[in-house]
């Protein structure tokens, strides 16, 4: 499905999001996501409800956030990922709004970042 899972084309992307029981195309491929420019995607896959993959999409929008903070915006300028969380503004998933919700929170209080949470699932199973 994918000519290089680390480097994915938008519409490979698109491909796996609604394919039902898609198995990732690597053990990291989460972390694969993280450096691709898709991010108003991977809001659209995690606000549809007839998106097999949607939980999966939730949980990178959370991992976007939180690696953003843990790594001190290295990767992504705050204000990049500001805008980022404002592009879910409109969402009217229930999942998407709380996922908002909570990274403007995170952003105000980086203090309070969790990894377990953030970036290995916890606040994006939770969310489900």
């Amino acid at each position: 499905m994918f000519a290089d899972p680390w480097n994915p084309s938008r519409s490979e992307m698109r491909t796996w999001a609604y394919t039902a029981r898609a198995e990732a195309p690597d053990q990291d491929w989460d972390l694969a996501c993280l450096q691709t420019q898709y991010e108003r995607d991977y809001i659209e896959f995690a606000s549809d409800k007839n998106c097999p993959n949607r939980l999966f999409f939730l949980h990178v929008l959370y991992l976007i956030v939180g690696d953003a903070v843990r790594n001190g915006f290295r990767n992504a300028p705050e204000a990049v990922i500001r805008g980022f969380v404002e592009l879910a503004a409109t969402s009217v998933e229930p999942s998407v709004r709380l996922w908002r919700e909570r990274s403007l929170r995170l952003l105000k209080h980086p203090s309070e970042f969790d990894y377990e949470a953030w970036c290995a699932g916890g606040l994006a199973n939770e969310s489900a």
